[in-house]
């Protein structure tokens, strides 16, 4: 048996055919005792590690996660905030932000709820009052109906996308993006340990979707095709009469659903209308819808968004959601 005393630690080491193995690190500072009892041999060690990382440590991390990029967004952002910080004069054009505050609507209310004592944990979903006052938006304003029981409130339309793509995605699906995109869709993608297949556009075309394209690049294996309308990062405003071609090509493959991600809804300019995916014929059945509160509220800071579809894919959300946080907005219910 060994005596091996690890920084002041000792433990007793059984030995076979009277062989040692050391680290290499540790055997830098290995001193030790032969004794012999009863024609046995014991060994008794003394080991002092000269540093913490002398002892090996597993670094590696999981293949998804070295397969994900960190947000170049989330980079160039807080570069330019540094910057600023600095003094230097420094215009914006990273992460979609309203140039102005809050509205003092908002923000009053907001902050009376808090001095109420409305600070607590909410339901998982949201509450049933916010529930109801966004199924009644996207009825008035987008012509989809909805139960609040198939919709989920989350900190942000990011965090209701990444969540929805985690819910539908298998390890090997495709997930279709249209070019340019968020730099965000792929990543989610891959940390769904699904493929992101990007297909492009063309300026010529305002940066829409070439609905022949689209037809052309669908195969068994694709399960989610990403809409953003109006898009960032290029401002297109997908036509109604394009979109409905796209919905006949989604219509002919029973596995294919698709993410609208309508967050920029209303930032949006004559003659150009929006149109939400799910409101065309046959598409409820098909479509995530996701939206918040961030842009046309000017309320980025609050994370406040939400998820709203069949109920089978929004509980599978929310299931994520349930071990992942906590939401907090009962001053906005």
């Amino acid at each position: 048996m060994a005596n091996t005393l690890y920084n002041g630690a000792t433990c007793r080491i059984p030995l076979r055919d009277e062989s040692l193995a050391f680290s290499r690190h540790v055997s830098r500072s290995l001193s030790f005792l032969l004794k012999t009892r009863a024609g046995k041999q014991s060994y008794a060690f003394a080991v002092k590690a000269s540093s913490h990382s002398d002892f090996d440590v597993d670094l590696s991390l999981s293949p998804r996660v070295n397969a994900v990029k960190p947000s170049k967004t989330v980079a160039i952002s807080d570069h330019a905030t540094a910057l600023f910080q600095a003094g230097v004069p420094v215009i914006r054009l990273a992460a979609g932000e309203p140039d102005f505050d809050t509205p003092a609507p908002i923000a009053e209310a907001g902050i009376n709820a808090i001095r109420e004592g409305y600070t607590r944990y909410t339901p998982n979903a949201g509450t049933m009052e916010l529930r109801q006052a966004i199924c009644r938006k996207l009825k008035e304003e987008n012509g989809i109906s909805y139960t609040p029981d198939q919709v989920v409130v989350s900190n942000g339309a990011k965090q209701s996308i990444a969540q929805a793509v985690l819910a539908v995605c298998s390890p090997g699906d495709e997930v279709i993006i249209p070019a340019p995109f968020w730099v965000s869709y792929p990543e989610m993608a891959r940390l769904a340990d699904a493929t992101p297949v990007i297909l492009p556009t063309l300026i010529s075309d305002n940066f829409l979707l070439d609905p022949k394209l689209l037809e052309s690049k669908i195969t068994e294996r694709s399960r989610l095709l990403i809409l953003c309308s109006p898009s960032n990062p290029t401002g297109s405003v997908y036509p109604k009469e394009l979109l409905e071609e796209i919905a006949r090509i989604v219509a002919k493959h029973p596995r294919l659903l698709v993410l609208s991600d309508e967050i920029y809804e209303h930032i949006i300019y004559a003659p150009a209308t929006h149109t939400s995916f799910a409101s065309l014929p046959g598409m409820w059945d098909r479509t995530l819808t996701v939206n918040g509160f961030s842009k046309a509220f000017a309320m980025t800071g609050w994370r406040l968004g939400y998820i709203a579809g069949p109920k089978h894919f929004v509980a599978a959300c929310g299931k994520i959601q349930s071990q992942v946080c906590y939401i907090f907005y009962w001053p906005l219910s």
